[in-house]
């Protein structure tokens, strides 16, 4: 679907967060560059373009003349209009109150992210035609009434040279700085001069306090989220580690004094290890302990014997897939990623690596705690390598058998869980998600040693035990995605890949052995 989104420049960051969400659509938003009559033009034409209309519900978007105007244009185009609330203190107009809205006031979560994608869906299911782009030969829009959208009289509203400036000053004085900026920028692009006052000197100084606005606006959004974690016994700990991630991109942001919170909160882990750290200071490295015992495994080669069982060795198996957060650490150290040491699986590996830049892929979500797709076999493993070292101690991926034996336990589970598939208990096709979902949010579905999203989220790489490395041999993949169905993620369905593979739907856990 074609779809333009409304916003206010204060919201920009999550604005970008939600389009970033949508790339399965066609998306515009504006730049709002507030410069020359180009700009109001452009907006016609998008408005012309578009099917649907996304407005971004803050204070500051409900209160700009500007986008009430794109939304009011979107209604008499008939386009598919998406109210999204951003903000927890916006009031909504009422002209939008009848209509179904979403609310992402709190963050980006899997079930608002959902239910845009669903409301979108539902749209496309219901189309209406679009009208003619210049209507009925009398030179006007059928349904606006605007002249043509390329016409050079099709002009925004104009502020009077005289008073611009105390209009600005009074927008700054009301913490409305975006709309400074507009009429700042506008009165430049129209010519404004005058012999004392300094409009550049003024617009430096808007600006500024815009982009503050913008740091403090983002930084609370953020903020709010980790404040709601530590106020939760459950999550309190995984909140403060959030927190001091936090710090480190906003060290001056604290209003609830969370850092002290931090320092009285107990590191003692609760009975079951979720959302704890463990002692080896990798967020949300938590080892689950798998004893000895057999699985029966389908055979993938239609020659062999239907089912083999085996003797699966005990092992130590992660709770959780690898997440972001773990993986941009790997990323993001001196002896992490870059160097050659770990990707000498093979010289076709390092081969490999060379050509790609030294640089991974970008994942296709964002969140430090979802899992890390768009990794590769070869990726994988590095890491692997890397951890081993760091922890001194063996670290690999799980082979076939020792996920199977994770699952299956001792009485032969089909699901985590038990025999019957369960969509509340995993992130498959079925939950209509579309997209990952944190790693600690399906507690239920965990197996019966603790193992979390063994189905579902991500396909996850597997060794196959063989000592080969080569870039020739695939790889299993095993346990389904967010985009497969639930046949998929049954015990003995698996795929076999190129070991180059990158997919948002592929990550990868890993063993201690």
């Amino acid at each position: 679907m074609k779809l333009f989104v409304s916003y206010a420049r204060v919201d920009k960051p999550y604005c970008t967060q939600i389009v970033n969400t949508l790339h399965v659509h066609e998306v515009w938003l504006d730049a709002r560059l507030y410069a020359g009559q180009g700009w109001w033009n452009e907006i016609l034409r998008r408005l012309e373009w578009c099917e649907g209309f996304i407005y971004l519900l803050s204070p500051e978007s409900v209160a700009s003349e500007y986008c009430r105007r794109e939304f009011k244009l979107a209604m008499s185009l008939g386009r598919d209009i998406f109210p999204v609330i951003i903000h927890p203190n916006v009031e909504i107009p009422v002209e939008l109150r009848d209509l179904h809205y979403i609310d992402m006031s709190r963050g980006l979560t899997a079930e608002n992210v959902g239910e845009l994608h669903s409301a979108i869906y539902l749209a496309q299911q219901t189309a209406k035609p679009s009208p003619p782009p210049h209507g009925n030969g009398s030179g006007q829009h059928p349904q606006t009434g605007l002249p043509p959208i390329d016409s050079d009289t099709v002009n925004m509203p104009q502020v009077e040279h005289l008073r611009v400036v105390g209009l600005a000053a009074q927008a700054m004085q009301n913490g409305q700085y975006d709309r400074a900026v507009y009429l700042l920028r506008q009165a430049k692009a129209n010519g404004y001069e005058s012999r004392f006052i300094k409009i550049d000197k003024i617009l430096e100084e808007a600006e500024t306090a815009l982009e503050l606005q913008v740091y403090v606006r983002e930084a609370d959004r953020e903020y709010q989220q980790i404040a709601d974690l530590i106020t939760v016994k459950r999550t309190e700990q995984l909140g403060c580690e959030a927190f001091q991630s936090f710090q480190e991109i906003y060290p001056d942001y604290d209003p609830k004094n969370l850092a002290e919170i931090c320092k009285n909160i107990s590191t003692t882990p609760p009975p079951s290890g979720i959302g704890r750290t463990s002692i080896l200071s990798l967020p949300l490295l938590e080892w689950c302990d798998i004893p000895d015992g057999n699985v029966i495994i389908d055979s993938y080669d239609k020659n062999d014997a239907p089912q083999r069982p085996l003797h699966v060795d005990a092992f130590k198996i992660s709770r959780f897939p690898v997440t972001m957060r773990q993986f941009e650490m790997f990323i993001d150290a001196k002896d992490g990623y870059q160097n050659a040491h770990w990707w000498q699986l093979h010289p076709q590996v390092l081969e490999w690596w060379r050509r790609s830049s030294k640089r991974p892929m970008q994942p296709a979500f964002k969140d430090e705690d979802r899992p890390r797709e768009m990794v590769n076999w070869f990726e994988a493993m590095a890491f692997c390598n890397w951890l081993s070292d760091r922890l001194g101690m063996k670290i690999t991926l799980p082979t076939v058998e020792q996920r199977q034996r994770s699952i299956q336990g001792d009485d032969d589970r089909i699901f985590p869980w038990g025999h019957d598939f369960d969509p509340a208990k995993c992130n498959t096709r079925e939950s209509e998600i579309k997209m990952t979902t944190k790693v600690i949010r399906y507690q239920e579905g965990a197996s019966s040693y603790g193992v979390f999203d063994l189905v579902g989220n991500v396909w996850e790489w597997c060794h196959d035990g063989t000592i080969d490395v080569n870039d020739e041999q695939k790889r299993a993949v095993h346990g389904g995605s967010f985009v497969s169905p639930f046949q998929r993620a049954k015990l003995g369905f698996r795929y076999y890949l190129n070991p180059q593979t990158h997919y948002a739907s592929i990550g990868f856990r890993i063993v201690q052995l």
